[in-house]
């Protein structure tokens, strides 16, 4: 091969990778690597969102205080902006939004007791707590007192289970009494800013 050759094949080869250059030029920078998508907190420090455009951070304010809170904080890569977004007391399960537009969190705040709290991003920064979202909805009262009762079923959690797209949440709440002898299951699918829609109501 001659050196005109070697030339006219490198030159061949850069032309051919500008349109890939030029096409990723607006977009967020990639992330390094890490853990990424879903987490458990504290037992996992760093969570990326689908696209590397955030990244959910844990951090412990004082390990040698055990009523210190964990919290976790949120940077936008694309801005640069960090904040507080959470802090717990226990353990934490992280699930980002397909889309990226959202993060819901199951708080574990004891062994009988999970609260359920949604962080949309965009287009608007929102919080929803989804077992208050749940009781001001149009469930039925029966639906309704039974993910309130925390006197008749001691054990008593509301969590997501998975995302089933960008904007709709499989959520569950369900209880058990302190002797075990009752308990009931209802699960939803929660569509972000409308409506709880059953899939299933267990009662034991």
């Amino acid at each position: 091969m001659t050196n005109w050759d070697r030339h006219r094949s490198v030159l061949l080869a850069a032309l051919l990778l500008l349109p890939l250059v030029f096409a990723g030029a607006g977009k967020v920078l990639a992330k390094p690597p890490g853990p990424s998508g879903n987490a458990n907190f504290p037992y996992d420090e760093v969570s990326w969102s689908p696209d590397a455009r955030f990244v959910a951070n844990n951090v412990e304010h004082s390990p040698d205080d055990p009523t210190s809170p964990h919290s976790i904080f949120l940077t936008d890569m694309k801005t640069g902006k960090r904040w507080l977004l959470y802090s717990y007391p226990r353990k934490v399960d992280l699930l980002w939004s397909p889309a990226s537009n959202a993060l819901a969190i199951n708080d574990w705040t004891a062994n009988d007791q999970a609260q359920c709290v949604v962080f949309v991003f965009t287009p608007e920064q929102e919080q929803i707590d989804l077992r208050e979202e749940f009781l001001k909805s149009r469930r039925p009262d029966r639906e309704k007192k039974l993910a309130a009762n925390q006197h008749d079923y001691a054990r008593n959690y509301a969590h997501s289970i998975r995302w089933l797209n960008g904007i709709t949440l499989r959520f569950a709440i369900q209880g058990q009494s302190a002797d075990r002898r009752r308990s009931f299951l209802l699960l939803y699918d929660y569509r972000l800013g409308d409506s709880f829609r059953l899939q299933k109501r267990v009662i034991g």
